[in-house]
């Protein structure tokens, strides 16, 4: 028997940190969550555990047994249908210390959450988190792995303190009690509101996780935008899109730089025959310059950061006074299905010319599915869900061969690293298996007419909302 004491954390999207790193699939379900006690199996890979909690909050007693296959299978159907399933990604934090980031499948996708394991209580409270954890959620039932198994993401208000039930929800996802046009109002409040809390006063080694996590909140916002453009009108909505653009833009340097290293570790540990010392020169270059992108944003890059923070500030009063007409699914309905048919589009483009630049049009078109999917996936969680996740992956794929083209530009600009040939044969390899993987995925995903899907993500709403 022994005491587990951990801190758990809400993420609003998987983290930068997985790119790269392989997860583990687990399968639970609980045999029960009554009172304080709570008695789980656990399907994780080839291994088969039964595992006993007592308690809530931070610190639990825990017992946690292996099991053989023959003794899980008589035990599964006791769990009837208080399971889920998700995937497990460890992200090493210093200090000894890690965070089990849990991705969510199923009814659930889209959830995201963090736990970070303690040795003892003062470890705890000495620990100051970094950013991208976000909200926390520590002793939060609703978040407990057992009430998510049984009664899913959204639990009724009265588990809720006071002080969360006061405040607007940051969700990015219309919810089923809200007017949509009041929920879109709230998501896109959410994420400048994210975004300013990121830049605000953020410093040293942690300015550039800030940074990276405001400019995602203004591509979730921007993805939003597209699908207002509609109700919004053209005018409006390429002024607020060049806005957080140009607001992003004053907020990448050093992010970029970072992305070129990231991109050339993945290459190299995924090639054989790379020249080894031509890689630690590369390398050696990417570092320089990286920290001394790092260095100017913390020296002199705050004048850039209040310009950026302006501009999402302005662009929150805008938001504030938003006259969306239409209350129904016609708000969202035809921006999806643009989405969509772009999309579609582009996707034909890449099969016909499998440039660089049209795969990173793509990637911008999935991007915004994606993003727009998320807001929508709760008319039928278990289905969108599941498109949701397909978007997501083919977003990674055209992502990593979007950074992979930038990769080989920087090659060609640096001739002191002699021959590029084995290293030019290493991008176009990858990017020919990344670009064989998206195209697959993006025929499943883009096989409907955009009108049947559109026809179909409307069937799901009317008979979520009625509208």
């Amino acid at each position: 028997m022994a005491t587990e004491i951990e801190r758990k954390f809400l993420l609003d999207e998987p983290p930068e940190q997985l790119r790269g790193r392989s997860g583990k699939r687990i399968e639970q379900g609980y045999v029960t969550t009554a009172g304080a006690i709570e008695v789980r199996l656990r399907k994780l890979e080839d291994r088969r555990l039964l595992t006993a909690k007592l308690g809530h909050g931070e610190s639990r007693v825990e017992v946690e047994i292996a099991i053989d296959s023959a003794q899980f299978d008589a035990l599964w159907p006791l769990t009837g249908s208080r399971r889920l399933r998700k995937t497990r990604y460890v992200v090493p934090l210093g200090s000894g210390l890690e965070a089990e980031v849990d991705v969510f499948a199923d009814d659930l996708a889209g959830l995201v959450t963090a736990e970070v394991e303690f040795g003892d209580e003062q470890q705890s409270r000495d620990f100051r988190p970094p950013p991208w954890l976000g909200e926390e959620v520590t002793g939060n039932r609703r978040y407990a792995n057992g009430t998510l198994a049984t009664e899913g993401v959204e639990l009724p208000g009265p588990r809720e303190d006071r002080e969360q039930r006061d405040r607007p929800s940051r969700a990015y996802r219309l919810k089923a009690g809200e007017p949509p046009s009041a929920g879109m109002r709230r998501i896109a409040l959410g994420r400048t509101g994210k975004a300013l809390e990121r830049l605000d006063g953020v410093e040293g080694d942690e300015l550039a996780v800030a940074i990276h996590g405001a400019r995602k909140d203004l591509k979730k916002l921007r993805a939003l935008l597209r699908m207002l453009r509609p109700e919004l009108g053209e005018k409006r909505f390429k002024a607020e899109n060049r806005r957080y653009r140009d607001a992003g833009r004053l907020l990448s340097g050093s992010r970029d730089a970072e992305v070129k290293l990231e991109t050339l570790a993945k290459l190299a540990h995924g090639s054989t025959g790379l020249p080894a010392e031509a890689l630690e020169r590369w390398v050696g270059m990417l570092e320089t310059e990286r920290d001394a992108l790092a260095a100017a944003v913390r020296s002199n890059g705050s004048g850039q950061i209040a310009a950026a923070s302006e501009a999402i500030e302005t662009g929150r009063r805008e938001i504030e006074g938003w006259r969306l007409r239409t209350d129904s699914w016609a708000l969202v309905g035809p921006g999806l299905e643009r989405s969509y048919r772009d999309g579609r589009r582009a996707l034909k483009r890449v099969r016909s010319d499998p440039s660089a630049e049209n795969i990173h049009a793509w990637r911008k078109r999935a991007k915004d599915l994606w993003y727009q999917l998320r807001i929508v996936r709760d008319a039928w969680p278990g289905p969108l869900g599941e498109t949701v996740e397909q978007t997501h992956e083919l977003a990674e794929h055209l992502g990593e061969h979007h950074d992979l083209a930038v990769l080989a530009a920087d090659l060609h600009e640096r001739p002191g690293l002699g021959d590029p040939g084995a290293f030019e044969a290493a991008i176009a390899k990858r990017q020919a298996q990344l670009c064989e993987a998206a195209l697959g995925i993006g025929q499943r995903l883009y096989a409907e007419k955009p009108q049947a899907f559109r026809r179909r993500i409307k069937a799901y709403w009317v008979a979520w909302r009625g509208d």
